[in-house]
């Protein structure tokens, strides 16, 4: 469609989200260049009513000098593409506003966004929510005053990072050292967290930020319409990312490859690989976004693994594997001074990789209000996933043969799912049970202790540091079921 049938077309039809239609150029022109400018940029055609009726304007000249006046003195400039055509005799400009790259802008009388054919001015709120959507202000840096160091400072999770980052203190205070790697600042009255440093080292960061949850779902078919097992992680972001594998490998089923005498085993999608996508996830969400969490799906016939928030600002979906826009700074530098990510921002690029050396399909992905990883299951293994359920209900007759009908059903089946965790962790610790099931402590005992009752777990080592393993009649159990160790 060349220039005049487009400026035609576009004449034809109402003012809308991308339109704006001006008989001329007035001061307030400047709230429709920056609207356009904040909400994927549009055309402001001037010399014609609200009906697109060409009315025509006098002194081009003057007219574009205005325009262009009026976009410089925009906060920041903008630049605009300005053509003048004649119509039915008559002169016309159209002016096309780009999306801004430098976003938000504003003029004098505010900030503005353009919603379906009206320019808005922008609230307080809607500014500041504008501010956090367009990456201009970084919510993993934003304090969180509620966080009260010490006392909710997690030292075992921050000692745990210090390993995994191989940083020695040097004689340096753990407030130091805080302030050193990004997480927190120092006021005369009190160390404050910022949200990065919240969601790392809480003792219960959902306190604080309840929408830091990772929801795991096992789904009977190709839908949601059926869930056989469902978990809330609910931990800071080092323990989501291993307890969401833990669920992964608890459900997908291995593939095997025999090479001379040696069996080796992998999962049917590549361990590393969803690694990847469960930290790209955590990354890179939207943590503004606080009424949706990151989902790990299980289906029949594929994993899904989203974050709420879609793509970073300046990330395009041909963008993916080429270019690298961090939505949250301090965590990705985190994850990276633990070696769990590189700065460069390849990991889709390592996921494609280990797909394509293990022989299969490319991932999908998706970009709307979530950005989703799909990958797809080969169709000789999906029947497999019935193993999976067969475990857990392996794992039930187990416990309920045990037990008798003195336990309810909800207890049956924790307590089978715990015999799982055991299976997939090799041992397990009373505060394991805890942190897992969202149990007390006197729960966790009880448990633990019906399960010796029934002789399918026992202790092993010594008193404070040893942990539960399965006794033999717990592995013939799950032997049983087709997970052999």
């Amino acid at each position: 469609m060349d220039s005049e049938k487009s400026l035609r077309f576009m004449l034809s039809h109402p003012e809308g989200q991308f339109v704006e239609l001006k008989r001329s150029v007035s001061s307030s022109v400047d709230r429709e260049i920056v609207a356009f400018a904040n909400s994927g940029g549009g055309h402001i055609i001037v010399g014609a009513d609200n009906n697109g009726k060409v009315v025509g304007i006098s002194d081009v000249n003057d007219q574009i000098s205005r325009l262009e006046s009026i976009a410089r003195n925009c906060d920041p400039p903008i630049p605009l593409k300005i053509s003048s055509y004649t119509l039915d005799g008559k002169e016309i400009l159209e002016v096309e506003v780009p999306d801004g790259e430098d976003k938000p802008y504003s003029c004098a009388s505010g900030f503005f966004l353009r919603s379906g054919t009206s320019t808005q001015k922008m609230k307080r709120d809607e500014i500041v929510e504008f501010l956090y959507s367009v990456g201009q202000v970084r919510w993993d840096e934003k304090s969180c005053k509620d966080f009260r160091y010490p006392d909710d400072f997690d030292e075992e999770a921050f000692r745990y990072f210090l390993d995994s980052a191989k940083i020695t203190s040097a004689g340096m205070s753990s407030e130091d050292l805080l302030i050193n790697i990004g997480v927190a600042r120092k006021t005369r009255e009190r160390l404050i967290f910022n949200n990065a440093g919240v969601l790392f080292f809480a003792k219960e960061p959902i306190r604080f930020l309840r929408h830091n949850i990772v929801d795991c779902i096992l789904l009977a078919g190709t839908d949601k319409l059926e869930i056989l097992d469902r978990k809330e992680l609910k931990g800071n972001l080092m323990e989501n990312v291993k307890q969401a594998m833990i669920f992964l490998k608890m459900h997908l089923p291995l593939r095997y490859e025999i090479k001379g005498l040696k069996r080796k085993e992998f999962l049917e999608i590549p361990e590393e690989a969803l690694r990847e996508a469960i930290l790209n996830a955590i990354i890179h969400r939207d943590y503004h976004f606080d009424t949706a969490w990151i989902t790990v799906e299980i289906y029949r016939d594929r994993v899904e693994i989203s974050d709420p928030g879609g793509l970073p600002p300046g990330m395009h979906p041909e963008d993916l594997g080429k270019k690298s826009v961090h939505r949250n700074k301090i965590i990705a530098d985190l994850f990276h001074r633990m070696g769990e990510v590189e700065k460069a921002g390849s990991g889709i690029n390592r996921i494609r990789d280990l797909l394509a050396t293990s022989g299969l399909s490319e991932p999908g992905f998706e970009f709307k209000s979530f950005f989703t990883i799909i990958f797809d299951r080969k169709p000789q293994v999906i029947t497999e996933l019935t193993d999976s359920e067969m475990l857990l209900k392996r794992a039930y007759d187990g416990v309920n043969e045990g037990v008798g009908d003195g336990v309810n059903e909800g207890v049956k089946l924790r307590l089978s799912k715990e015999l799982i965790e055991i299976h997939a962790r090799k041992s397990i610790t009373r505060r394991d049970i805890e942190k897992l099931f969202n149990v007390s402590t006197a729960t966790a005992e009880r448990d633990i202790a019906m399960l010796k009752d029934v002789n399918l777990i026992r202790f092993e080592g010594a008193p404070k540091t040893g942990k539960y393993v399965l006794t033999e009649k717990g592995k013939k159990m799950i032997e049983e079921a087709g997970y052999g160790f």
